[in-house]
């Protein structure tokens, strides 16, 4: 099958044997996908790139799936062939696949079936980003209806979405987001929108009983004095910071976590239905393939305002 393989921002076309699935799993023919901020930590070498996905030759990365069942595994009885799913593979050390080629496979429980409303550029671009906001905030984070949050980074990928999950979730939200993304936050649906160019987020005397943090740029340290009794921070990066909050959190009411999103067929059930009723889900552009060096280099773009697509099935190089 053909992959796109890469080495630091040099992306090439590339071979490899088609996976096959194995008891529990089915492969998917790959429709679309999109770029997320981990696929430039592996590409970069980075540390944290260790612990989302296994170094492979050719090393083909991408996580978020939407695409046709294509086999199906032993135990699987449940869905068809031809039968259209999204979902995303494990963000794992252990992970040797990718999602930037024409095949993957995937457990059952970790895909949902694709309503037919739904676009597979839309599906794909949601999956990592719905189920991190939901499982931060809701598992997590413990928002319940009539709760009040405060999400870090709301005019990015994860941020955005994460805005009108927690008004789903019935909880009041503050966004936090640069000047540029105001407006767009507020059309989100936000509550109250702080812009971090003119003022100081966390200066505040408000309290809230979850903190999101989605660009992982402060601290629980930084935030805990702004969390009710009880409250929770969530971050969607691990670090030195994070596990100094965890040891202050023994003596405490309060939680700290770091989210490692996990694909699930019932959340990503929950997700098919939000998106169907309106829930809002910014693409800032769509790219084939054949050009995903392009679409590497705008997912780290600071004008970027939503996510990257990648268009798999009908974007190969000629």
């Amino acid at each position: 099958m053909r992959v796109m393989s890469a080495d630091g921002q040099c992306v090439t076309l590339a071979e490899i044997p088609m996976p096959m699935p194995g008891p529990g799993e089915i492969r998917v023919k790959v429709v679309a996908s999109a770029v997320n901020p981990a696929d430039s930590k592996i590409l970069a070498g980075e540390f944290a790139g260790r612990f989302l996905h296994a170094k492979t030759s050719p090393l083909v990365v991408g996580f978020d799936v939407s695409g046709t069942v294509d086999a199906l595994g032993d135990g699987v009885a449940d869905l068809e062939v031809g039968t259209a799913v999204w979902g995303h593979l494990a963000y794992s050390g252990s992970t040797d696949q990718g999602a930037f080629a024409e095949y993957v496979t995937l457990p059952r429980e970790s895909v949902a079936q694709k309503p037919e409303a739904l676009s597979h550029n839309v599906c794909a671009a949601a999956a990592t980003v719905a189920l991190t906001s939901l499982q931060s905030m809701r598992d997590l984070g413990g928002l319940v209806e009539g709760g009040r949050v405060l999400i870090i980074g709301a005019g990015g990928g994860v941020g955005s979405i994460a805005v009108g999950i927690a008004k789903r979730l019935g909880a009041h939200v503050t966004a936090v987001c640069s000047t540029r993304d105001v407006e767009r936050v507020k059309e989100l649906g936000a509550d109250v929108v702080i812009d971090r160019n003119n003022s100081d987020p966390l200066a505040g005397e408000v309290r809230y009983d979850v903190i999101f943090d989605t660009p992982a740029v402060h601290s629980y340290g930084a935030c805990a004095r702004l969390l009710n009794t009880g409250g929770g921070y969530v971050t969607t990066l691990p670090s030195a910071a994070l596990f100094t909050g965890k040891v202050r959190t023994l003596f405490s009411s309060k939680h700290c976590h770091f989210v490692a999103v996990n694909s699930k067929r019932i959340d990503l059930e929950l997700i098919s239905g939000w998106l169907e009723d309106g829930l809002e889900l910014p693409i800032d552009s769509q790219h084939r393939i054949a050009d995903l060096g392009a679409a590497l280099e705008r997912q780290v773009d600071k004008s970027r305002s939503g996510r990257v697509v990648v268009d798999v099935a009908n974007g190969w190089p000629s």
